[in-house]
């Protein structure tokens, strides 16, 4: 090498304690291509800085023949990561040192003449900032020596640069939250040493102070009532605030605060822990939720008169329950034994024919109250389901005697399939019989005579299928996302419709649902209908 160690280590040292006086990039990168690597005997030096957002290297500083006046390059060129030994050695990461430029097929020729090439990183924790490029003319003239001292330079170089960079993006972040704060329409504080540190427009416009630097004046017991609701103080439901926000970090919660005026209002309060000058300090936003709160009240006020009028519609129900059901069923009653002649023939047709439509009529009208009754309870959440492990089997045939009587009058046939089906199901007994006996009634109402009614059961994993399904009219498709609405019967031509009281299939939905299930129908017009649900296997 032509400098002796001992100048080397001088050339450090005085670069090691110049290093932190240089006040800019370009005048510490200028300092180290003329009085470092100068001082090296070297007689060609480039430092090319990254360009991240391009990603190219662009050349800042020269030593040599590239040097112009006044800290200018003479003909200065930009790489791409890559492109070149310099643009290889950036793309790596790692030094490299070329014999001989012209066996190198990535050589990019900046200089006529150069025969050698040394070009390190400028990296630091993994992050490149640039790369110090070196040329000469002779062949083969760097060493591992000359290698060992520019990485040693490019270290130091980097660090700085790193340095320089976080100290700008901290500069630019303060800035960005300067102007958040300064600029947000919500009331923001910092608080430290009990006191407002900094206050924003929002704050003073929200507590009615003239300005924020007049708000800071003010002790942060001004803008608070002396109790809070909770019945604490305001100073000790603010210490208890302020505690768990340094120690958490964060928290949010309610509170009450007083404007300049007087005016108490409500407020949503968020505290983050934060550093400000050196010390903890608390970042208040505060947000007005008075409108909130006045609909939360209205809310309320609705909600308490809705509970009213349902709890006198339930009595409503219950009333007529008992008024209604006594005189029914004496009417049914007498009627069906006029209808059996139980004492003997009336005297006339007329009379017969009559009394048929008392019993039929009675009968839908008792049938229509008990439906409403049953829908009333279960929206007043007072249908409690009592599930155990009913047997499915069972459960079937007693449904399927207590419809067979209407489908032998149409001559439909019920044909129960239990192939694949579990022994029991978990599920309240009355709710699932009342389930299928609507179901399988609304599939004979709506059968053609001399039909079929199929009723499935399936076991699917940890549920079990039910599908009751018939042949008969069917359902409009245009109906089917309405069909379990109360009061729907399914139909708008009223020559289609059939005698009911368009609950049924209200009341298998809602009992359905109340057991953890899942309903389903499925229908096309003239082809006929099938429901499907789904209850637990076991106890969930």
């Amino acid at each position: 090498m032509q400098n002796r160690p001992k100048e080397q280590l001088q050339i450090l040292n005085k670069f090691a304690r110049d290093l932190m006086g240089l006040s800019s990039v370009e005048d510490l990168i200028w300092y180290v291509v003329e009085e470092v690597v100068g001082q090296l005997g070297f007689v060609d030096c480039v430092i090319y800085l990254h360009d991240e957002k391009r990603g190219t290297l662009v050349q800042q500083a020269a030593f040599g023949e590239k040097k112009g006046a006044d800290h200018s390059i003479e003909n200065k060129i930009e790489l791409k990561l890559g492109a070149g030994i310099s643009g290889h050695v950036a793309l790596t990461m790692k030094p490299e040192r070329i014999a001989d430029t012209r066996k190198d097929q990535r050589y990019v020729e900046d200089l006529r003449g150069m025969r050698s090439e040394l070009t390190v990183p400028i990296v630091y924790n993994d992050k490149l900032y640039g790369i110090i490029d070196c040329e000469h003319p002779d062949v083969g003239y760097f060493t591992k020596d000359h290698e060992d001292l520019l990485t040693t330079i490019a270290s130091m170089l980097a660090v700085r640069l790193a340095e320089w960079q976080t100290h700008e993006q901290l500069a630019e972040s303060e800035e960005k939250y300067r102007q958040l704060f300064e600029m947000s329409e919500d009331a923001m504080m910092i608080l430290a040493n009990n006191k407002f540190e900094l206050c924003n427009q929002g704050a003073a416009t929200m507590f009615e102070y003239a300005s924020p630097e007049e708000m800071a004046k003010a002790h942060p017991s001004e803008v608070s009532p002396e109790y809070q609701p909770c019945g604490l103080t305001s100073f000790e439901k603010a210490e208890d605030m302020m505690r768990i926000a340094v120690q958490e970090g964060y928290t949010r919660f309610e509170w009450m605060h007083r404007k300049k005026s007087g005016e108490i209002f409500p407020v949503e309060v968020t505290l983050t822990r934060v550093p400000y000058q050196g010390q903890v300090a608390l970042y208040a936003i505060c947000r007005d939720i008075s409108e909130a709160k006045a609909d939360q009240a209205v809310l309320q006020r609705a909600l308490a008169e809705a509970e009213a009028a349902s709890k006198a519609k339930s009595a409503f129900l219950a009333n007529m329950s008992h008024e209604l059901r006594t005189p029914l069923n004496a009417i049914i009653g007498m009627s069906e034994i006029m209808k059996d002649k139980v004492f003997g023939p009336i005297g006339s047709a007329k009379y017969e024919e009559y009394s048929s439509d008392i019993y039929r009529s009675g009968t839908f009208l008792l049938q229509m109250i008990n439906d409403i009754l049953d829908l009333s309870a279960i929206d007043a959440a007072e249908r409690a389901m009592e599930k155990a492990h009913l047997d499915i089997a069972e459960i079937i045939a007693d449904c399927t005697v207590m419809v067979s009587a209407q489908a032998n009058k149409k001559r439909i046939q019920i044909q129960p399939d239990l192939s694949k089906a579990p022994s029991t199901v978990w599920a309240d007994s009355r709710a699932l019989r009342q389930t299928l006996i609507n179901l399988m009634s609304n599939a004979v109402k709506f059968g053609y005579d001399g039909g079929h009614v199929q009723v499935q059961v399936v076991n699917e994993k940890e549920r079990v299928v039910f599908r009751v399904s018939d042949n008969g009219r069917g359902i409009p498709e245009d109906r089917l996302a309405t069909i379990t609405q109360r009061f729907d019967r399914g139909h708008l031509d009223p020559t289609n419709a059939v005698e009911g009281t368009g609950l049924g299939l209200a009341i298998v939905e809602q009992f359905v649902t109340l057991q953890g299930g899942t309903l389903q129908i499925e229908s096309r017009l003239g082809e006929g209908t099938t429901v499907t649900f789904d209850l637990p296997k076991e106890r969930g």
